[in-house]
């Protein structure tokens, strides 16, 4: 039998209420005892499910770390796609990309998964993985302002790397120094790449970068 609307809508809100509830179990270990030294079968235990349960909602403990990066991505696509064309290009990104990094309904765990990417090497190995795929995302959006050809694809690409370079070092400075500003951080970032990478963004000759 078919299932009503109002039941698929309980279905979704229950499977929301149990992936959050495995995250912030996830994330309340970690602070107590370790990334390294939790256990999956710990947290569905703290989360009050099966482990079986967990590995539907998350094929790996890192996962968790990371469980909303498809969102991310999506949200950021959709952010640029909607900016203000008229706007400098550069402006457009940060626009995005600050849309994108907004705390939500949990910004504790923000800060905890920004120190974990410092301190665990093989989250901030996965990290550095995922974070091709926002790279690809801003370089789609910026090939309107470098040209389409072999040589703007590729001034497109090292913009977006520049500028998610400075992010990461944006959000490294946030986990490692207590008392700065994360927003603040990103301005800084923005700040140093418009003032290096402004020139970049329109076309060249096909023999220049």
């Amino acid at each position: 039998m078919a299932l009503s609307s109002g039941s698929r809508s309980l279905r979704e809100r229950q499977h929301v209420r149990t992936r959050d509830d495995i995250q912030a179990a996830a994330f309340a270990l970690f602070t107590e005892r370790g990334y390294d030294d939790t256990t999956v079968a710990q947290i569905a235990e703290r989360a009050g499910v099966a482990v079986r349960t967990f590995f539907r909602y998350f094929p790996a403990k890192e996962d968790v770390v990371f469980g909303d990066h498809a969102d991310a991505v999506a949200r950021l696509r959709a952010a640029l796609t909607e900016a203000s064309p008229g706007d400098p290009p550069l402006r457009r990104v940060r626009e995005a990309v600050l849309a994108v990094q907004q705390p939500g309904q949990h910004p504790e765990r923000e800060i905890m998964r920004a120190r974990l990417i410092v301190e665990v090497p093989s989250l901030r190995a996965r990290f550095h993985r995922l974070a091709e795929d926002f790279e690809s995302v801003v370089a789609d959006a910026l090939r309107d302002e470098t040209g389409s050809d072999t040589v703007g694809e590729a001034r497109a690409m090292i913009v977006a790397g520049v500028v998610f370079g400075a992010l990461r070092g944006a959000r490294r400075a946030a986990a490692m120094q207590t008392g700065l500003d994360p927003a603040a951080l990103i301005d800084t970032a923005f700040a140093i790449v418009e003032e290096g990478v402004t020139a970049h963004l329109s076309p060249r000759g096909e023999t220049g970068i």
